[in-house]
């Protein structure tokens, strides 16, 4: 059978190539849409190595260590993600009166500030031969690849991500659980468009992809939500006495939050059964 390098390369290289100009890029100013974007092709990599992983199943830790230079990176970028959609969270909770809240918005601009330098030496700190390292390792471990392994690789990875969520729709979400299916409903989004640009049909049918789609929309201002929460909590439980005008928003966060939750578990639930079914 006839070896997918050419193919799987054309996938891959779209993605390597974004990911390396951003971080040029970033290596001269963060920005966070900048910084976003390539937390978005590293996620990309993660997911691609998770492919090769389960076709080198007896090497799964020689592939993993692939990874190992951006892991830090990665981290980081995450909590780039995290304090914009925190302050996107202000912006929807606080922002029309932000007078009044100057100490806490204060503290997001330090924080955002701590976050921001600590990519940046992360940043720094990585040469441009691990770019190439990662790109030689992806390209040996993909040589020799069928189409019929890669099919395989991809359904067995999708289907462990449906063994997680079945087994959610029978429990009630908390926050890291919904934290997981959105990362899990990424996975299966990035997986599909690997399938569809080396010739495989899709999976899913384009309806439960829409479901998808609006489920990750969904999920989006509940993450803000969530993590304003988290963040808020944290910064007022350090305070001896909470001011009224505080207290009242975070009533209304925690009101939104409990609202937003129980709206999301019963579309996880309606999606995955027909996933499943």
């Amino acid at each position: 059978m006839e070896s997918t390098l050419p193919l799987i390369m054309q996938v891959f290289d779209r993605h390597f190539d974004a990911g390396k100009a951003v971080f040029g890029e970033l290596s001269k100013k963060i920005k966070s849409r900048k910084a976003l974007n390539l937390y978005g092709e590293l996620f990309f990599f993660r997911v691609f190595l998770q492919v090769l992983e389960k076709v080198h199943f007896s090497n799964k830790q020689e592939v993993s260590r692939v990874f190992a230079p951006f892991k830090e990176l990665n981290k980081n970028l995450r909590k780039v993600q995290h304090i914009r959609m925190i302050a996107d969270g202000f912006d929807t909770y606080l922002g029309n009166k932000p007078q009044d809240f100057a100490d806490y918005e204060k503290e997001l601009a330090q924080n955002k500030k701590e976050v921001y330098s600590q990519v940046y030496e992360i940043i720094l700190s990585i040469p441009l031969k691990d770019w190439e390292a990662l790109y030689a390792a992806v390209r040996d471990f993909s040589e020799g690849m069928t189409v019929l392994t890669i099919n395989t690789a991809i359904t067995q990875i999708i289907n462990e991500e449906i063994d997680f969520f079945y087994f959610d729709t029978k429990s009630r979400l908390d926050p890291q659980t919904i934290h997981e299916i959105a990362g899990g409903l990424e996975k299966v989004t990035v997986l599909e468009k690997i399938r569809l640009s080396i010739g495989l049909n899709s999976i899913f049918t384009d309806k439960v992809h829409e479901q998808i789609a609006e489920l990750t929309q969904q999920l989006e201002p509940w993450h803000r939500n969530q993590l304003l929460l988290q963040h808020l909590g944290c910064y007022l439980g350090q305070k001896e006495r909470v001011s009224k005008k505080y207290q009242l928003v975070l009533t209304q966060i925690q009101k939104d939050h409990q609202g937003m939750t129980q709206s999301i578990t019963e579309r996880c639930k309606l999606l995955f059964t027909k996933m499943l079914h």
